[in-house]
């Protein structure tokens, strides 16, 4: 099984999947700046013809979930990419393309991006997001904190303060000459209003006084 070929990620998506070989050949080999363990899991996400599907792939298997269900299948013999199959359904990924067989039903897919998994190789501590209007934010541990809000239209970094941690609570109180940002962060389960996603996090950025409500989580 350890034969399959680990599809080449994307450098943009970082979401390419599958092994590694023993001995793979140099286009084979994962573009991405930070390569998981071998032993690691590896997740992406893949959007197909009528679902988005979020993988992981461990050495033996892949897991996939979509619309509300969870389907694992081991892996296959295959002549090129990365096969995986228990006889009836199949996901078979090579690099960005990947084509999914289920229910009887065979789908193109396609490796999306994902801002997390970027966020976390590129070393943020924290992210998280709101709605109405759109905003994120991302922590770095011992350097800053970056906020884009209004659609991103607007933006304000300021260094990490020293967070205060209290009943479940932590917060971070930066004041620089431009920008006071206030972020409370609760250990409370948070649900994204636009897409539904789950977050361990709930989040309330202040920025200038002004309130911003939204979810995250530690990467």
């Amino acid at each position: 099984m350890r034969r399959l070929v680990l599809a080449a990620c994307s450098a943009l998506a970082l979401t390419g999947c599958g092994r590694t070989p023993a001995h793979p050949a140099a286009e084979e080999r994962p573009s991405s700046a930070v390569a998981a363990p071998a032993e690691a899991p590896i997740p992406a996400r893949f959007e197909c013809d009528d679902a988005l599907v979020v993988t992981t792939f461990h050495d033996d298997r892949v897991v996939l979930e979509l619309a509300g269900r969870t389907v694992t299948l081991p892996q296959a013999i295959s002549g090129s990419g990365a096969r995986y199959s228990d006889g009836v359904s199949t996901f078979w990924n090579k690099g960005n393309e990947a084509t999914l067989e289920l229910d009887g039903r065979t789908q193109s897919c396609r490796a999306v991006r994902d801002p997390w998994q970027e966020a976390r190789a590129r070393g943020i501590d924290f992210r998280a997001l709101g709605q109405e209007p759109g905003w994120y934010l991302e922590i770095d541990h011992g350097k800053s904190m970056r906020l884009l809000y209004d659609y991103a239209e607007r933006q304000a970094t300021t260094p990490v303060p020293v967070p205060v941690s209290t009943g479940g609570v932590t917060t971070y109180d930066a004041i620089t000459e431009r920008h006071h940002l206030r972020v409370v962060i609760e250990e409370r389960a948070c649900s994204d209003v636009m897409s539904g996603e789950a977050f361990p996090r709930t989040v309330t950025v202040e920025i200038d006084g002004r309130a911003l409500h939204g979810c995250g989580r530690p990467l």
